[in-house]
């Protein structure tokens, strides 16, 4: 049977000091967080966006991305000032939960370019208000 390689495990194979591997891409920790919010019945407006988690570490890569959303008749975008459904694209909510995995940001490595479109504060946006309904969002990422 024949083999291939990943192009990770090629250089690994052959390392050297010119290309040593980012850490967070090979053999990473891997950390998460999780967050809830709690809509009110103060929320009106077509959206609702919520900072949700920490700020994450320049350089940590984003690895998957789950939210339970109890509302009925709404969707959830996950991203970022910078591109705001990097993660999550219109995740169907509903009674149930909702959940979903990175849909287009998978590996995306937060760098800060432009300050005034941050990427390192996750938010989620509903496309109606959220009132009186509990929702969890679950991050993980690597960073070293």
């Amino acid at each position: 049977m024949a083999y291939g390689k990943g192009a990770n495990r090629t250089i690994a194979d052959s390392i050297t000091p010119a290309t040593v591997l980012d850490p967070g891409v090979w053999g990473g920790n891997v950390r998460c967080f999780i967050d809830t919010y709690t809509g009110t019945t103060a929320e009106v407006g077509d959206t609702l966006t919520v900072k949700m988690g920490p700020e994450l570490p320049k350089g940590a890569r984003v690895l998957w991305v789950s939210i339970m959303c109890g509302a009925t008749g709404v969707t959830a975008d996950v991203g970022d000032a910078e591109d705001t459904n990097r993660y999550l694209d219109a995740a169907a909510a509903s009674a149930i939960t909702s959940t979903g995995d990175v849909a287009t940001g998978l590996a995306y490595e937060v760098d800060m370019t432009t300050a005034a479109t941050p990427d390192n504060q996750i938010l989620v946006t509903w496309s109606a208000a959220c009132a009186a309904v509990s929702n969890t969002l679950l991050v993980l990422y690597t960073v070293e």
